[in-house]
């Protein structure tokens, strides 16, 4: 693999390749979030993405799958570019991401089975009797076999989370991407939500991970993506990230943090 430094992005065989986001640019009104972003992902690749407050990790992350509108550049998905004007087409390539946020996003009124099946009946239009038992073996999957008739209210914030883990699953998607997944979480609750994700990379699941947990980063990424200002200032295996950053910039985040 060769680090292309004019633009860090990094080249892969095209054939591997399951996100490419080229000269990404999103802006809100005046406000540059961030500006030519080039990353590429390849298949059963775990790339982290770190970095501070405000850097642009999340808005990437939701531009990946349109639920933000990009403002310049393309995303290509497995092939096929994001069009915004081909509505039909984006439904087609986001029903291939799962997606997990920060605060679960689960509907309330739903027991946490009803809420894994929801997707994959409504807008899938999936047997019912099929895909109950698909749920049933995706909460057991993330450890919540006992939890599958209980509300949201009557689950912990991690037994939220990995229900909405499994509901991600549910519609069989080829990438994972998660908007720290961990961060709305009590400190003792995180490990449970982390080894759900450490397993799915064991798997060899495609995942973006935006994340504050450093531990998970080093574990797991294959590749991890320091950000800052709306650009990439850094970027490389674990190893080179964390124990030999070249950045100034990179070092003085990770003594803050590490």
């Amino acid at each position: 693999m060769e680090n292309i430094v004019g633009n860090n992005c990094i080249d892969f065989n095209t054939k591997d390749l399951m996100i490419e986001a080229t000269n990404l640019t999103k802006k809100f009104n005046d406000l540059t979030v961030f500006e030519n972003l080039n990353v590429n992902v390849r298949k059963g690749e775990v790339l982290v993405v770190i970095g501070p407050s405000g850097s642009g990790k999340s808005t990437f992350l939701r531009c990946l799958n349109h639920l933000e509108e990009i403002t310049g550049g393309k995303v290509v998905i497995e092939g096929e570019e994001l069009n915004p004007k081909d509505k039909k087409l984006i439904r087609k390539i986001t029903t291939k991401m799962g997606m997990v946020f920060q605060n679960f996003n689960l509907f309330p009124h739903m027991t946490a089975m009803q809420n894994v099946m929801e997707a994959p009946v409504v807008v899938k239009k999936e047997n019912k009797n099929e895909v109950l038992e698909m749920a049933k073996k995706l909460l057991e999957k993330v450890g919540l076999s006992d939890k599958m008739d209980y509300y949201p209210s009557k689950l912990s914030g991690g037994q939220k989370q990995r229900v909405a883990i499994a509901r991600a699953l549910a519609m069989n998607p080829d990438i994972m991407l998660f908007d720290e997944p961990t961060s709305a979480l009590d400190p003792e609750l995180v490990g449970e939500v982390l080894n759900v994700m450490k397993d799915l990379a064991k798997e060899g699941m495609t995942m973006v991970v935006v994340t504050h947990e450093m531990g998970f980063a080093k574990e797991v990424a294959d590749r991890v993506i320091f950000m800052d200002g709306g650009k990439i200032v850094e970027q490389g295996p674990p190893e080179q990230i964390f124990s030999h950053p070249k950045e100034e910039r990179t070092k003085a985040f990770l003594e803050k943090v590490l």
